[in-house]
């Protein structure tokens, strides 16, 4: 923190606001020493003449404070003459202690705020030549030499407490103000990391959608084309029809999904479904076994959703890696989670080998992120098995 400028003029965002909260009741305590100190002076002066001298001096010692060095702790202007005001406070205090050394009571107040209006090594001066008033005033007075050097001594050390003192005040002042920016620091550091959390969510949550979208409404629709192409060149009235059924079949599926998407996605989250119906529906088409253990019971949208696209990703797999293979879906309501499995006896694949597929990588990304677990568990030449488990 640069020394050049006062402690009520250093810039920084805290230091304004404490010195306008404790400023009153500084001027408080300036006002009492003052009236105390004047009557202190008055009572004990030797003689009317010294009484109204030390009036006078008083006077003018609270003048030049309210005149200038007010001011200069309150007024946000530049170019006050700050040096002017702490030589003018030697100047007029120096008369004053000479008339009675009850005055030295005032340097408290005096050196306190001499440190708020101007810079350290500047003020530091003026201190020491107030604290070494009360030897000029023994000298002043004819004092014996010893009497003069033991004022000079214990001047020394008032004088070098207070710079210490001073010292002290700015280096407590500049730490509390480091403290202050750091939590500044540190609370912008918490909004940045929160702002950028957020866009993390929203690129996760849109990235989520892309591959929902990809793995349900777009493939779905593929399925729907590739039939609507194959029915225009069915000969036979059965295939047609059976082509058309599958169609149907495919559309309502992908419906249900769309739908479940949207539910999910709403602010109240969907209701809870039966997942063991939509299970039974997607095992029906595709041709796979259903074994359902435990209670059954509605699960959560959210929850469903995973369940039902994990079992559809699955199956899709058995059916385009492994035609023909016999496929069993197992679905286990336990307490407080369910265990779903999708076995079947193909040929298997090494779940370590580099895949381009987004489906079963998409899939354990959303049980992971519902705080489930998820394992692909297969061997060439011995089928795969995709387990998952997820609260509920």
């Amino acid at each position: 923190m640069p020394d050049d400028l006062p402690l009520a003029k250093q810039p920084h965002p805290m230091r304004p606001h404490a010195w306008n909260r404790s400023f009153r009741y500084w001027e408080w305590t300036y006002a009492f020493a003052t009236v105390a100190v004047s009557v202190m002076l008055v009572l004990g002066a030797d003689s009317a003449g010294d009484a109204i001298a030390a009036a006078l001096w008083m006077t003018a010692l609270v003048l030049w404070y309210l005149l200038l060095g007010r001011r200069l702790v309150i007024d946000e202007r530049d170019g006050v003459p700050a040096h002017v005001y702490r030589f003018g406070v030697l100047a007029l205090f120096v008369p004053l202690a000479l008339v009675d050394g009850i005055a030295f009571l005032m340097l408290f107040p005096l050196i306190s705020h001499l440190f708020w209006i101007g810079p350290l090594r500047a003020t530091v001066p003026v201190v020491v030549a107030l604290n070494f008033v009360p030897a000029l005033e023994d000298a002043f007075d004819g004092a014996s030499s010893t009497q003069v050097l033991w004022s000079l001594l214990v001047c020394s050390v008032t004088a070098s407490a207070s710079v210490a003192i001073g010292a002290f005040i700015y280096r407590i002042i500049d730490q509390s103000v480091e403290r202050y920016l750091l939590i500044e620091e540190l609370e912008a550091s918490r909004a940045e990391v929160k702002r950028l959390s957020h866009e993390a969510g929203v690129a996760a949550e849109r990235q989520r959608l892309g591959a929902e979208l990809h793995d349900t409404v777009a493939q779905g629709l593929s399925s729907i084309v590739m039939l609507a192409q194959a029915s225009r060149t069915a000969t036979e009235k059965e295939q047609r029809d059976e082509q058309l059924r599958l169609i149907e079949q495919t559309s309502r599926a992908n419906l249900a999904e769309a739908r479940a998407m949207v539910e999910a996605l709403s602010p109240g989250g969907g209701e809870a479904i039966n997942v063991e119906d939509s299970l039974a529906d997607l095992t029906e088409a595709a041709g796979a076994a259903l074994v359902v253990d435990g209670e059954t019971r509605r699960l959560p949208q959210a929850t469903a959703v995973v369940l039902v696209r994990a079992v559809q990703e699955a199956l899709r797999n058995v059916d385009k890696h492994t035609a023909g293979a016999a496929a069993r879906v197992s679905v286990d309501f336990q307490d407080g989670a369910v265990a779903v499995s999708v076995t079947d006896d193909g040929p298997g694949f090494d779940p370590k080998a580099p895949s381009a597929g987004f489906g079963l990588r998409g899939v354990r990304n959303r049980v992971i992120g519902l705080g489930g677990t998820f394992e692909v568990d297969s061997a060439p030449g011995r089928g795969v098995a995709v387990r998952l488990e997820v609260p509920a």
